[in-house]
């Protein structure tokens, strides 16, 4: 038995569930060695897909037995940041903090580190989770299942790290351990193909698109962003990159979904 959990590919995910969220993992069970979280990249998505399966299959629920969208959608979230402990939101909240603060990079990065929250960021936090619990509501009215746009959705974002880290260089103050190296083009070919096969049996193609083409903006800017600011990338990038992106892909669903164009 123990032979099966420790076949390659589970490694790979139970080595990405470890990472990415707080759900308890007996690492020793699996490896002796420790998370190779570069060669496990190809998971990321499907870390997504679990957490939108748990958080949003309980807000999914409540909506069956008549408890009000808005109040499902809130409690789907909440229990989405249990199980990540913030993870994501917590970059995001320290880029915001940084990059708004400004100044050398030496500076800029001691403000990131800072375990202190600042206007930046506790702004950016807000608003963010504000913009993620709209885009969520706006989704379930239109008809479709909370359960499956907080997985697709969260799934995004893991995605998204793999490309900001892929097509972009490191930060000289980033942290060692805190940033996955180059992904191999097979394992970035194998995540995307996670996320999008999953997505596009439940999406209209254009919209699927269109929440691409902003995932791509999203990383495209933060990079460009980031060096300038850092010199290149960072953890806290990186996990503000699957927050923004995120709610990038979710923004363009709503725009196609709505009839906007």
């Amino acid at each position: 038995m123990k032979t099966f959990f420790q076949n390659k590919y589970l490694v790979d995910i139970f080595a990405s569930i470890m990472f990415f969220t707080r759900i308890p993992i007996n690492w020793p069970y699996f490896s002796d060695k420790a998370p190779d979280l570069t060669r496990a990249a190809w998971s990321f998505p499907l870390v997504g897909f679990l957490v939108g399966f748990l958080s949003g299959g309980f807000g999914e629920l409540l909506i069956l037995i008549n408890v009000p969208v808005f109040i499902s959608c809130v409690t789907a979230i909440t229990i989405s940041v249990l199980l990540t402990g913030a993870f994501h939101e917590d970059g995001l909240a320290d880029m915001a903090d940084g990059f708004g603060a400004g100044g050398k990079p030496d500076k800029i990065n001691k403000i990131m580190h800072d375990s202190r929250l600042g206007t930046y960021g506790t702004s950016a936090l807000t608003l963010g989770l504000l913009i993620r619990l709209g885009l969520v509501i706006s989704l379930v009215n239109l008809g479709y299942s909370l359960l499956i746009i907080l997985s697709i959705g969260f799934a995004s974002g893991k995605l998204a790290i793999i490309f900001m880290r892929n097509f972009n260089n490191n930060s000289s103050l980033a942290k060692i351990g805190s940033i996955i190296e180059i992904v191999s083009p097979k394992n970035m070919m194998l995540a995307s193909l996670l996320w999008f096969v999953p997505a596009l049996l439940y999406l209209p193609f254009f919209a699927l698109l269109l929440g691409i083409i902003f995932i791509i903006i999203v990383v495209f800017y933060i990079g460009k962003l980031s060096t300038q600011k850092l010199g290149g990338i960072t953890g806290d990038v990186l996990g503000a990159t699957a927050f923004i992106s995120e709610l990038a892909f979710l923004f363009g669903l709503v725009i196609y979904l709505s009839g906007l164009i």
